[in-house]
């Protein structure tokens, strides 16, 4: 199986109109990054730089919710929704 890392790039205030981006490292090498923002969420992939997969919020949410596998966090706690 593959090792993954992940990397944050954060600016040093609460994200507003600028993207978080996350660096994913497969087995040492860039794998892609994961940009979030106020509008939804955006994958670039190593093979590809200049073009993006784009997704709403809601459509995330839509995506989760019919591919992904629910259960407990990872760590095991459920958290309260707001």
């Amino acid at each position: 199986m593959a090792e993954h890392t992940v990397r944050v790039k954060t600016p040093p205030l609460e994200v507003g109109k600028v993207d978080v981006v996350f660096t994913i490292h497969q087995d040492g090498q860039v794998h892609g990054r994961l940009k979030i923002s106020r509008g939804g969420v955006e994958w670039m992939q190593r093979s590809d730089s200049k073009k993006a997969f784009h997704m709403s919020w809601t459509k995330f949410d839509r995506v989760f919710a019919t591919e992904g596998d629910k259960g407990t966090t990872r760590s095991g706690k459920r958290r309260a929704t707001d």
